[in-house]
């Protein structure tokens, strides 16, 4: 990327709609996603070209569970759209419940692989763990969120 404004623009609707996933609200969403670039804004002289996609996941992850924490309440997952239509009874809520009750870093590596469709080496990087790390918490998150939907 030669610009900030060119990062915006290759990545700004992606990590929207992340932030949308993550928050489940519209407002807090919008917050979130100005709090990831300027955040990127200040750090993006130091930032690397062959990984900046990952770095703002990273910083998005990052800025919504402290959020969190500053709220003490949970992510929320409500409005989270999946392709997958409601079958066996199983609605997008309950899918969106089982999602919301996973602990914050399966939670997040979770929306990234199987929702935002990441690679692993991406999740890994924006989760800032190993590759192996990121495929253990995800396969963790699909166990628990499919027990829940049993």
């Amino acid at each position: 990327m030669r610009t900030f404004e060119d990062l915006v623009e290759a990545h700004g609707r992606e990590i929207f709609a992340y932030a949308l996933r993550l928050t489940g609200d519209r407002d807090e969403a919008d917050d979130l996603f100005q709090e990831t670039f300027l955040a990127a804004f200040r750090a993006f002289a130091k930032a690397r070209d062959e990984h900046l996609r990952a770095w703002l996941y990273r910083i998005a992850t990052n800025k919504a569970i402290d959020a969190r924490r500053r709220r003490r309440r949970p992510l929320s997952l409500d409005d989270l759209e999946l392709a997958a239509p409601e079958r066996d009874g199983v609605t997008t809520a309950d899918v969106a419940a089982a999602i919301r009750a996973l602990p914050p870093h399966e939670r997040a590596a979770f929306v990234l692989r199987r929702v935002q469709d990441l690679p692993y080496d991406e999740v890994a990087r924006a989760l800032e763990c190993s590759e192996e790390a990121a495929r253990k918490r995800v396969s963790e998150a699909t166990k628990k969120v499919k027990e829940a939907l049993s």
